[in-house]
């Protein structure tokens, strides 16, 4: 299914797609906005805006023309843990498409004008994140679930700190973690895997300084933690989370089918209770978060604000019950088959393989086959679903976030619907 091997530093995985027209590429570094200095928040997010503003051999405008004029597509992202840039592409562009992305993520230009524009749009950008109630639920629920810990922080980071980074700032950034030995390259399609690793080894040079990541571990969280803002919009939006586990955990394959049992599809029983039976809101879902040493289980919904009550009240009922009754067997073989199928399928196309073959290698530091996947997700009981939800939802530990057209009462009328909970 795929290679692993050393290019100077940098680890690349390779896994051949036969009989495919079509390619992907992506180059993960491993920064996020949680190893960040406070007083530069965002600057993980700032500089992979700037990657695309033109590197040593390519302008903004070839970048774009020779992998989107090609047909291809190119983009990137930043997260609490990773920063990326890939892009899918016919596979014969391969030369020029891994020619662009590395020259992006190793030669940026950094030019003093660029900064000056695109901190701009990067300040309209927080500025929208911040005006939509969807994102703006999520972002105080992370303050609530994570105070005074960077996975709390804003990845995109905050207007003071966004106006204050400078080419200097950015440019040692670059310097500190954007080298082979913090670099994970994945590929995925129809190519000759000599000819890709020759590639590789032209753009690579040895780097030999490794970067040690710094960040803080999350305390324990203990308590009730409620949040409203109001904001004069038709529709109130809700997050309640509670501490999850990290992707380091034993139990990662149980959190992902309570995940899928409580609210990851039209199947599961938050839609089926709260939208379905109960007409209470449009979307209803739930997350299960991830990180090396903390995690997070989020429910989320949209809703009219004088449903918050018989809302949430259904809500922690059904909490309540996948702790204290187990699963049967047959909701169980469907949520695996569904876990499984999204996985599968994803693995059925060059770019969803080639984000799991980095995703995968970047927190574990290995990847699992199709098989061991298959036999993972096979071994959870439905005790394990019970006695991991009992752990996790503990009613005592809980933070709410409200954003809606909503008075200083609802904090009060949410913290009297808890109370029946434990």
């Amino acid at each position: 299914m795929y290679k692993l091997t050393n290019i100077n530093g940098a680890t690349f995985i390779f896994s051949p797609f036969k009989d495919l027209e079509t390619a992907s590429l992506g180059v993960f570094i491993k920064i996020g906005s949680r190893f960040e200095n406070k007083n530069l928040r965002g600057i993980s997010h700032f500089l992979e805006h700037m990657v695309f503003k033109g590197s040593k051999n390519h302008s903004y405008r070839e970048i774009k023309r020779e992998i989107e004029g090609r047909g291809g597509a190119l983009n990137g992202f930043t997260s609490q843990e990773t920063t990326a840039y890939y892009a899918h592409f016919l596979s014969k562009n391969l030369p020029i498409s891994l020619d662009i992305l590395l020259d992006m993520v190793f030669s940026p230009l950094l030019k003093q004008s660029d900064i000056t524009k695109e901190r701009n749009v990067i300040l309209e950008e927080l500025k929208m994140y911040n005006d939509l109630p969807t994102s703006r639920a999520g972002s105080i629920l992370d303050k609530l679930i994570w105070p005074n810990n960077s996975l709390g922080e804003e990845i995109i980071g905050y207007i003071p700190t966004v106006s204050r980074i400078s080419k200097s700032d950015l440019s040692d950034f670059k310097d500190i973690y954007y080298k082979p030995s913090n670099l994970v390259v994945s590929f995925s399609g129809n190519y000759d895997y000599e000819k890709v690793l020759d590639l590789l080894r032209k753009k690579i040079n040895k780097f030999p300084q490794k970067t040690n990541l710094k960040y803080a571990t999350p305390k324990p969280l203990f308590g009730r933690h409620i949040k409203i803002e109001n904001k004069k919009i038709e529709q109130t939006h809700l997050c309640l989370g509670f501490r999850g586990i990290s992707y380091m955990s034993r139990q990662k394959f149980v959190i992902e089918l309570i995940n899928v049992i409580l609210g990851a599809n039209m199947s599961s029983r938050l839609f089926e209770e709260v939208r379905e039976k109960r007409a209470l809101c449009y979307e209803i879902s739930t997350d299960a978060r991830k990180y090396k040493d903390s995690g997070a289980f989020v429910v989320h919904a949209g809703l009219n604000k004088d449903k918050i009550k018989v809302a949430l009240s259904s809500i922690f009922k059904e909490l309540e019950k996948i702790k204290e009754t187990k699963v049967s067997d047959c909701e169980l073989m469907r949520a695996k088959d569904y876990m499984l199928g999204q996985i599968v399928m994803g693995l059925e196309r060059p770019q969803g393989r080639m984000f799991y073959l980095a995703e995968t290698y970047l927190s574990l530091g290995k990847i699992y086959s199709l098989a061991d996947l298959k036999e993972e997700i096979r071994k959870v009981t439905p005790e394990e679903i019970r006695n991991l939800s009992g752990e996790i939802f503990n009613f005592k530990n809980l933070c709410i976030s409200c954003v809606g057209d909503v008075d200083d009462k609802t904090e009060t009328m949410i913290g009297e619907t808890i109370k029946p909970f434990k």
